[in-house]
């Protein structure tokens, strides 16, 4: 009897020990995906952004795509997933090689926490001239844009987001890079920035911004032209 107890004790001890194993390397796996799947969008969008300002274009225009979640899994499983946030900074940093000050977009997936939110990945751009980057926050009926000349922060799970597509503008001012980045999702067929766009008065001084169909030009009318 106690040799059997001990040969079924043993054979629990390994099963939790298997067990225990494979927790570990379950967590391990889903940790670098997070950070696999993190750095991939942020590449992404940084690459985008790095076409836009190196444009030689007198003025350029895009739309960038932020996902809702990123997917840790083939499959697409909410389970498997990071709700993040997008945060996007414009930091100023001393090169030796040429002794002088330069710029960089950095941009950073963290968590969504409140106090001491992780950060998964980075991706930082140099650029020249001035960033104008705006937040959104949005009711069911309207949203308000706050400028800032340093940081942004997207977060496409917050409540009636349009953080889920950033418009991106590069124009010259005064021989003056200067670059634009505005939430502006597409609902219902209409941006979200269009009013902004005008009532600010960045639609006049974007000249730009008129060639974009769906925002300021019916594309049924453009192509009768």
């Amino acid at each position: 009897m106690i040799e059997f107890a001990l040969s079924k004790l043993n054979l629990l001890i390994f099963v939790t020990a298997v067990a225990a194993i494979v927790v570990f390397f379950m967590g391990a796996v889903n940790s670098n995906m997070k950070i696999r799947q993190s750095y991939e969008l942020v590449y992404r969008i940084g690459k985008e952004l790095k076409v836009g300002i190196e444009s030689n274009s007198y003025c350029t225009v895009k739309f960038i795509e932020i996902p809702k979640r990123i997917y840790t899994n083939s499959g697409g499983s909410d389970a498997f997933s990071i709700n993040y946030k997008l945060n996007v900074f414009a930091h100023p940093y001393t090169n030796q090689e040429i002794d002088g000050t330069q710029k960089k977009i950095v941009l950073a997936i963290v968590d969504r926490k409140v106090n001491k939110p992780k950060i998964y990945a980075a991706y930082d751009i140099d650029y020249n001239g001035n960033v104008e980057f705006y937040s959104s926050d949005c009711t069911s009926s309207n949203c308000g844009f706050t400028p800032s000349d340093t940081n942004a922060n997207y977060d496409p799970q917050k409540a009636y987001t349009i953080d889920n597509t950033i418009l991106f503008v590069k124009k010259m001012e005064n021989g003056v890079p200067k670059i634009y980045l505005i939430p502006c999702l597409k609902k219902n067929g209409i941006y979200q920035c269009k009013s902004f766009l005008t009532t600010s008065g960045l639609k006049e001084s974007i000249l730009c911004l008129d060639a974009i169909p769906d925002l300021f030009v019916d594309p049924n009318t453009s192509a009768q032209n």
